[in-house]
């Protein structure tokens, strides 16, 4: 990978920022009569290259998205001069494709096409790990979760449990990277707030179908300010007082707030919600930071914001309902 400098990553980054697509546009496509009509504006932006409506049936758009998404993921890898900060926000692309290998392998099927390219791992990579049960070339938190895995198949696949321990492993891999290179960026706040707000949202979870303590903490998430138990004892706090038992920390009011306005409103929905708009103002925050990777990330988050703003319009246009646009970082 090349090692580019800040100012020639920033550079390519700003240019290519410039064509992605805000919220006016997308409500513009939304509002569109039919779905080609929404097609057609979409690709009149250039998105997707030089296609036409009529080159497309209506299940490829999806395709187009994902081939979009991997393109800017690709072009951010190429570019920044931080390879190991930037490949922490490509853990989740990583996390998606190990989970789904190792079900399919689990269960004696073939994996479905839904692996994604562009993670912090190579995908031929991940495949062969998975179909061997050698995981040596991982970095080691991975190693030994997914060794654990194996050595607990004898018992019985449980989806929920494999999936909260890869996601444990992500936050525990990112923790120990961020301690590793002392860093204090906007990277260590991204990722501090996100394992606090989903550790709320895991209590919120576990009240909702009855778990007991011992499923939530295995749901919990390291890196964040608020300590586990704080969370543990979140399962016995009376909900009118659970959004004040999470005022602790940085994160703290914010977290504290969305989780009364549930209480309030009933919508556990509104955690998450919550939780993307805080997320890309931590991205928006350091948006014109010339020297530092918040414009690469932001680019790189902002594109995944816009896919998935993308596949709710077109999904909606399939379906005939109505869609809220996620937060959206241009």
């Amino acid at each position: 990978m090349p090692q580019a400098s800040y100012e020639y990553a920033v550079g390519r980054i700003s240019q290519l920022s410039t064509k992605m697509l805000d919220a006016a546009k997308l409500r513009r496509i939304y509002e569109a009569g039919s779905f080609q009509e929404a097609l057609a504006l979409l690709l009149e932006t250039g998105y997707g290259g030089n296609l036409s409506p009529e080159q497309l049936a209506t299940e490829e758009i999806d395709y187009v998205i994902r081939e979009q998404l991997q393109i800017s993921r690709r072009i951010v890898w190429e570019v920044t001069p931080a390879p190991e900060l930037t490949s922490l926000f490509l853990l989740e692309v990583d996390g998606h494709n190990l989970k789904t290998l190792l079900k399919a392998r689990l269960l004696g099927v073939e994996a479905p096409d839904v692996l994604i390219d562009g993670g912090s791992f190579p995908l031929e990579q991940l495949k062969e790990c998975v179909a061997t049960s050698n995981y040596e070339p991982l970095p080691k938190v991975y190693r030994d979760t997914l060794n654990r895995i194996e050595a607990e198949v004898s018992r019985g696949v449980d989806p929920l449990k494999l999936s909260a321990e890869i996601d444990g492993a992500m936050f525990r891999h990112i923790k120990s990277v961020l301690d590793d290179k002392h860093d204090h960026s906007f990277v260590r706040d991204y990722f501090s707030l996100q394992a606090d707000f989903q550790n709320a949202r895991s209590v919120v979870r576990a009240r909702l179908l009855n778990w007991d303590v011992d499923k939530l903490r295995l749901m919990l998430l390291e890196g964040g300010e608020i300590d586990f138990n704080v969370f543990l004892e979140g399962m016995d706090t009376p909900m009118e007082q659970l959004g004040a038992k999470f005022n602790r920390g940085k994160n703290g009011k914010l977290i504290s707030q969305s989780v009364e306005e549930y209480v309030t409103t009933g919508d556990a929905s509104v955690l998450k919600r919550k939780m993307e708009t805080a997320l890309m103002h931590v991205l928006r925050s350091v948006k014109w930071d010339m020297f530092s990777l918040g414009p690469i990330i932001g680019y790189l988050l902002g594109r995944e914001a816009e896919a998935k703003a993308l596949r709710v319009i077109f999904g909606a246009k399939r379906g005939g309902f109505e869609y809220e646009l996620p937060e959206l970082y241009a």
